[in-house]
């Protein structure tokens, strides 16, 4: 916790200390000023936390293919169709924690998986790659990117099979025969950091 006060004395309710940082390491995030020189909690609250639990293929080489978090769901921050459309319902920084499962069963050669973020139907940020150049072959891939969104921004993902490889490869969920969780597809945890007054 920190405490805010003005100096020279004591804070008057509804005194403003303009905006200060206050630093976490990573990402800095302003601080709102107490208005009343209380003390001041910084924590993380999840926004939306989606997972699917099947296979994902894209259908051919070179076609874009959404990705899916399973059900519909929505907080007061987000919305996720079934379709893998999150709206933002509310204007704020937000981390994103992606991680998606790469992989392929029986095929030859060697196959190219590209995936993407995007806002409104356009990338934001880099792209995530994976070479499958092995036959059963599963590799985890994580996404964490942060993103400034207004209300009703659209976020969304994709998945490629590159034009320089085979036709092969996709997201893969595990269904284990042990009684054990399944383990997703893909899974998407959006959160943000808020300074709350105690």
């Amino acid at each position: 916790m920190a405490d805010f006060k003005l100096l020279g004395g004591t804070d008057p309710v509804g005194s403003s200390l303009g905006v200060m940082t206050q630093g976490l390491g990573f990402p800095l995030r302003d601080v709102e000023p107490s208005t009343s020189g209380g003390p001041v909690t910084v924590k993380d609250e999840i926004c939306l936390s989606s997972e699917s639990f099947v296979d994902q293929n894209p259908s051919g080489l070179g076609i874009a293919t959404q990705i899916t978090f399973g059900a519909a769901d929505a907080t007061a921050q987000f919305s996720i169709d079934a379709a893998g459309n999150m709206e933002c319902l509310e204007e704020d920084e937000y981390e994103c924690a992606v991680t998606f499962v790469v992989g392929r069963e029986g095929s030859g050669g060697i196959a190219q998986i590209y995936l993407r973020a995007l806002i409104n139907g356009s990338q934001v940020g880099s792209s995530r790659h994976a070479i499958l150049d092995t036959d059963d072959f599963e590799i985890p891939l994580e996404y964490n990117v942060q993103f400034n969104l207004q209300v009703g921004d659209i976020l969304t993902f994709e998945m490629i099979r590159d034009t320089d490889g085979s036709n092969s490869g996709g997201l893969r969920a595990g269904i284990p025969d042990v009684p054990w969780n399944p383990s997703p597809s893909a899974f998407i945890q959006i959160s943000r950091t808020l300074a709350v007054q105690s």
